[in-house]
């Protein structure tokens, strides 16, 4: 069980039942106590009425006048019954008709307490004395059907019992709106955690509650850290591959010297390794450029985002007159990182227009995700070199910047997000045609 809220329920559903179950228990057999005191109480008074009712004759023999027993103990099976035994005789009541009780011949001051079966399988309690009267050793029991009494009490029990549900469901509900109430600032922190993620804000507030301003805090730094150093990692890239640009080129120069050119093979992997390198570096300073520098935590909005995107391409692409049409769903925020979709795009709007002669098209779409799809009006791809594209490092022009790593990038980005890329020919501009599809990502 997860739920903190369901296991505080199930703590204490299995807390009141073992207090209900053990309090119903002893008020029960508390009851059945005091019940069979106050019946023991009633026999005893029903027992010296019997002594004192009772004649010995000069033989030993006993007896009970008429009229001096009650009508109960005249009534077959009324459940009151009684059995006097003395040297030599046996004397019970009619109520017991035929049958007898099994008492054991008690000494006088001599007392017990027993349960017997009387008749029809009645329970009976049955009070036993010894004594002794005019001489003669006498031991009297009386006996009382425990049935009703028992009848009563399982009526208590289950009334009891009843009672004791309600008061289970009383308490739960209770306790929930209690854990609900100490949770609601849990449910705060959830939300702004859902903000964050989609990019409605940058930290979570840390006015909560004394127990989570620690694990807000350290969300917070965790989160200034990785803008941190993702900054840091960015901006490195970019300043090395500025700093390699002027050793680049003095080994450029250095492979046009009269020395250098007196061995033409050594100068042609010279220029050829120098120009490899050449090309890495402003691949990779176009990623810089592309990527720009925003919090990891802001969600893609293509109507913010892109048209400064759009602007970057222009510029690098100045040499030529580029028609770049961008076509988006107005007011979408999707749940992609933006920084990822912004060096996604950035690349594949690249590659275009280095390929394209006049126009490019850049077109997003809800389709239960989001749907990149970018066209240029270049030369275009033989459908072997479109199976081709894509693969890391791959270079279908060696002569050319263009379809390599950039696209192995993208590829890359969309496999993480779980998306697909496909290369086709653009049946609008007759150039290439890329269409990334990325599934929609929930947030929890």
């Amino acid at each position: 069980m997860s739920s903190l809220q369901g296991r505080l329920t199930a703590g204490l559903i299995m807390t009141v039942v073992a207090v209900f179950g053990l309090q119903w228990a002893l008020v029960s057999l508390a009851i059945h106590r005091v019940i069979e005191n106050h019946m023991a109480t009633r026999l005893d008074h029903d027992l010296e009425s019997l002594l004192a009712a009772l004649s010995v004759g000069k033989d030993s023999q006993v007896g009970l006048p008429s009229g001096r027993v009650a009508m109960v103990y005249d009534q077959p099976f009324s459940g009151h019954y009684y059995r006097i035994a003395a040297e030599d005789s046996v004397l019970r009541s009619r109520s017991l008709w035929d049958q007898d009780l099994a008492i054991p011949v008690l000494e006088a001051g001599k007392r017990l307490r027993l349960y017997r079966t009387g008749p029809e399988n009645q329970p009976l309690l049955v009070l036993a004395r010894g004594f002794r009267k005019q001489g003669v050793s006498v031991t009297l029991a009386v006996g009382e059907d425990l049935a009703p009494i028992h009848r009563d009490i399982r009526r208590f029990q289950l009334g009891y019992l009843l009672l004791s549900v309600v008061l289970l469901a009383g308490l739960i509900l209770l306790q929930r709106y209690s854990v609900g109430c100490a949770l609601a600032p849990l449910v705060k922190v959830r939300v702004n955690l859902r903000q964050l993620s989609q990019g409605e804000v940058e930290r979570i507030a840390e006015d909560v509650l004394d127990e989570i301003r620690p694990l807000a805090h350290e969300i917070n730094r965790l989160l200034e850290l990785l803008k941190r150093r993702l900054t840091q990692s960015r901006t490195a890239i970019g300043n090395l591959a500025h700093a390699l640009k002027t050793p680049l080129t003095l080994l450029t120069q250095l492979a046009d010297e009269d020395p250098v050119k007196d061995h033409p093979k050594l100068q042609e992997k010279l220029a050829a390794q120098t120009t490899a390198i050449r090309e890495r570096l402003e691949r990779e300073l176009k990623r810089a450029q592309l990527a720009g520098s925003g919090p990891a935590t802001v969600r893609f909005r293509p109507e913010n985002d892109l048209p400064a995107l759009v602007e970057v391409l222009k510029r690098m692409h100045g040499d030529k007159p580029l028609d770049l049409r961008l076509n988006l769903p107005e007011s979408v925020v999707f749940a992609v990182d933006r920084e990822d979709m912004l060096e996604l795009i950035g690349n594949l709007a690249n590659n275009a227009c280095q390929w394209a002669r006049r126009q490019v098209s850049l077109t997003l779409e809800d389709h239960n995700g989001l749907c990149i799809v970018v066209e240029d009006d270049g030369p275009g791809r033989s459908e072997e070199e479109l199976r081709q594209i894509g693969q890391r490092g791959l270079r279908l022009d060696e002569s050319r910047e263009g379809h390599g790593l950039g696209l192995a990038i993208a590829r890359d980005i969309v496999e993480g997000y779980g998306g697909q890329i496909e290369f086709t020919r653009s049946e609008a501009l007759g150039g290439l045609r890329v269409r990334v599809l990325l599934p929609r990502q929930e947030v929890e």
